[in-house]
């Protein structure tokens, strides 16, 4: 990071060795909120963290917080000029959807038979249409025990080619069900301009955004089979699934 030196020390009236630069990150699903050693500007104004952020610790969204903020005690300052160390004088926060190729969910395995689901189904995507609530919270991938394959291929590894063909049918079925479901709430979204971070609102609105689709949810079976190939093209094209070769 790079700051205006004389700016700086006009508009705050502190002094540049008063400051450093301090970088933190916090995982939407897990909560923890890490952060790495705090940086001094040079001379110039210049300030540097290199950092390696552990990714066995992150997955959702990723949210990175840098702050410019009080280091020591401000002493004889005039009224107005920060003296607490701490005090955060700028701030800029960045988020990153993290994911995996064969899900952007939590995944679960249980077994099909003791619930509601069909014991023959492979998998399930809990779902929310309460677009304040947090995504990552009310959205879940469940997977069927039964189908040992499909648990197979989800687990940690490398995988076979039979194995990633049946993590992209997985995730490009997500996907679209994802898709479909932004559609039909698509009035809803549109209500308010910005949604939670990480609510479902949020990520919904982001995935019709992002879609190349510009088809609202069919009112009639005519329409469902048109709707279903138009939302496996927008999935592939952003990416989700087999991809042509």
């Amino acid at each position: 990071m790079r700051i205006d030196v004389a700016r700086f020390v006009q508009e705050t009236g502190l002094d540049l060795a008063d400051v450093a630069l301090t970088v933190s990150w916090t995982s939407s699903t897990t909560d923890m909120t890490e952060a790495a050693p705090a940086a001094k500007f040079d001379p110039s104004g210049m300030a540097m963290v290199d950092t390696t952020l552990v990714g066995e610790r992150l997955s959702g969204t990723l949210s990175l917080r840098s702050t410019i903020s009080l280091v020591r005690p401000s002493v004889g300052r005039g009224v107005g000029v920060a003296t607490v160390p701490g005090s955060v004088l700028a701030e800029r926060i960045q988020r990153v959807v993290l994911e995996s190729r064969s899900s952007m969910f939590p995944v679960h395995e249980i077994d099909f038979s003791h619930t509601r689901l069909s014991p023959t189904a492979s998998w399930h995507l809990e779902t929310s249409t309460d677009l304040t609530a947090p995504f990552y919270g009310t959205f879940r991938v469940l997977i069927n025990k039964r189908d040992r394959e499909l648990r197979t291929a989800v687990a940690r590894g490398a995988k076979d080619r039979r194995q990633q063909a049946l993590l992209d049918e997985l995730q490009a079925g997500v996907a679209a069900l994802l898709l479909e479901l932004a559609l039909h709430l698509r009035a809803e979204l549109a209500e308010r301009e910005e949604w939670p971070p990480d609510s479902v609102g949020d990520v919904l609105a982001r995935t019709v955004a992002a879609s190349p689709l510009h088809v609202v949810a069919p009112s009639s079976a005519v329409d469902l089979a048109d709707l279903r190939t138009q939302i496996s093209g927008a999935v592939r094209k952003l990416g989700r699934g087999r991809i042509f070769q």
